[in-house]
């Protein structure tokens, strides 16, 4: 039953940020699957594609939605005209337009927004930010909202650079989420990439004091690249490949964990929007 002080807001709906520190580790990839194993689950989930300039997510998934967020902003469509429903049973958001665009709009399409996302909040289980790559303080509110983060990386030194100075600006501005998590992707030996992994663990725990809530690694395997050249999603491709099992096993730990908000979705979308 919905707290009376939320009014017609459905509280339970809980927000999943995929971001990494650099490019070309396979985020889109684990935000489009990890959305569809959690529809699977029989949750409602809304896919919010925010890597402006990229229609990654739409390739992926094999579809052209006709209509993006900036037709709404541009008030030529509504926000139901805008989500559009993929095959997979997972709805899809993508925001046609510059990150600069999404966050400056004006007060009045501010609240436009809120008040769409307020009904939304009503409809949907989870909502998955797929965002760019690196750490854009403009989207701090995005970041600061979300329930659970997961933070993909790789195991070429870059990547783990790139991710470690990711997650210590998130903690250095005070964005810690509730619940944090790291995903290796395309580890080609998982022996090897699980010992790196924990490593990287660790030094994040000793030197920036966050303690990832789960860790994942995703081996690497040419069905991913077959998945996107088919513009099938791996986990409807082969469920029972290791890159599908640990996507698999990426939801169950989202699922199956109780999360304590600081603030409600309502307070997170007002934050979100600079309205809070």
């Amino acid at each position: 039953m919905l707290n009376q002080a939320e009014g017609l807001f459905n509280t339970q709906t809980k927000i999943v940020s995929v971001a990494s520190g650099k490019g070309g580790v396979g985020k889109t990839v684990v935000a489009v699957n990890l959305s569809i194993a959690l529809q699977e689950r029989g949750y409602k989930v809304l896919l919010f594609d925010a890597d402006a300039g990229f229609a990654n997510a739409e390739i992926l998934m094999g579809v052209t939605p006709r209509l993006t967020l900036k037709d709404f902003l541009k008030k030529k469509a509504s926000m139901e005209d805008v989500i559009f429903r993929t095959p997979y049973e997972v709805d899809l958001i993508s925001t046609g337009m510059d990150v600069d665009d999404l966050i400056t709009f004006n007060i009045e399409d501010k609240g436009k927004v809120l008040n769409e996302l307020r009904r939304l909040g009503e409809t949907y289980d989870y909502i998955v930010f797929d965002f760019p790559p690196g750490f854009n303080e403009q989207l701090e509110r995005f970041y600061l909202s979300s329930d659970y983060v997961l933070v993909l990386t790789a195991t070429e030194p870059t990547a783990l650079v790139n991710a470690y100075t990711f997650v210590k600006i998130l903690v250095l501005k005070g964005l810690e989420p509730v619940s944090f998590h790291v995903v290796m992707n395309m580890v080609k030996d998982l022996k090897e990439g699980r010992k790196i992994l924990e490593k990287f663990s660790s030094v994040v725990s000793k030197f920036i004091g966050v303690s990832f809530d789960s860790t994942h690694v995703i081996k690497f395997d040419p069905l991913v690249k077959e998945s996107i050249t088919r513009q099938t999603p791996l986990v409807v491709l082969k469920r029972t490949s290791q890159p599908s099992l640990a996507i698999h096993g990426i939801a169950d730990k989202i699922t199956n964990k109780i999360v304590v908000k600081k603030l409600s979705f309502i307070d997170r979308v007002k934050l979100l929007l600079g309205m809070g």
